[in-house]
């Protein structure tokens, strides 16, 4: 079960605790709440991805689809302190570098170009 957690907010960025396996009902749990934000009007969203055990491509594809909402809502979405496992799947995938994988959680103003 995947968990998604608004942890902090400012006028800069959001920054969500993801937390579980990142597959599956879960990669869609996380759409749905970066939806929820990007609609509230949160533009720049920080994912910590910590607390992520697991990720297949369910999960990849929830993170590119989720880069997309929020680029098109003319924001952005940043990756922070990926497990091994998840940072493994991230760098092979080449979401790392697209979404800019920071090894540690740098929630405000980390996002904003």
């Amino acid at each position: 079960m995947l968990e998604v957690t608004v942890t902090k907010t400012s006028p800069a960025s959001t920054l969500l605790t993801v937390s579980g396996e990142l597959a599956g009902s879960g990669s869609e749990r996380l759409l749905s709440r970066l939806d929820r934000l990007l609609d509230q009007g949160h533009r720049y969203v920080v994912l910590d991805l910590s607390a992520v055990t697991f990720c297949d491509s369910s999960g990849v594809s929830a993170l590119v689809r989720g880069h997309a909402r929020a680029s098109a809502a003319a924001g952005g979405l940043r990756l922070s302190a990926a497990s091994d496992q998840v940072a493994r799947v991230l760098e092979l995938s080449g979401l790392s570098r697209m979404l800019g994988l920071k090894p540690a959680v740098d929630a405000m103003g980390a996002v904003a170009p």
